[in-house]
């Protein structure tokens, strides 16, 4: 499966940090902090891996 930041439009690797916001976009930690002013308020922040393993929905 490849994820893509909304930001950036990068691979997300299991291992990156990244931001999660209430529509269930995800952004690398990095992009995020950047453009957060004109971005959705954020949900959960973490490692990727951690992130897909605690919203196993985002794998469908």
């Amino acid at each position: 499966m490849k994820i893509n930041c909304i930001c950036c439009n990068n691979k997300i690797q299991l291992k990156e940090e990244v931001v999660l916001d209430v529509a269930n976009s995800l952004y690398h930690a990095k992009c995020y902090s950047e453009f957060s002013e004109n971005l959705l308020e954020w949900k959960d922040f973490g490692g990727m891996e951690d992130i897909l393993n605690k919203y196993n929905y985002l794998r469908s």
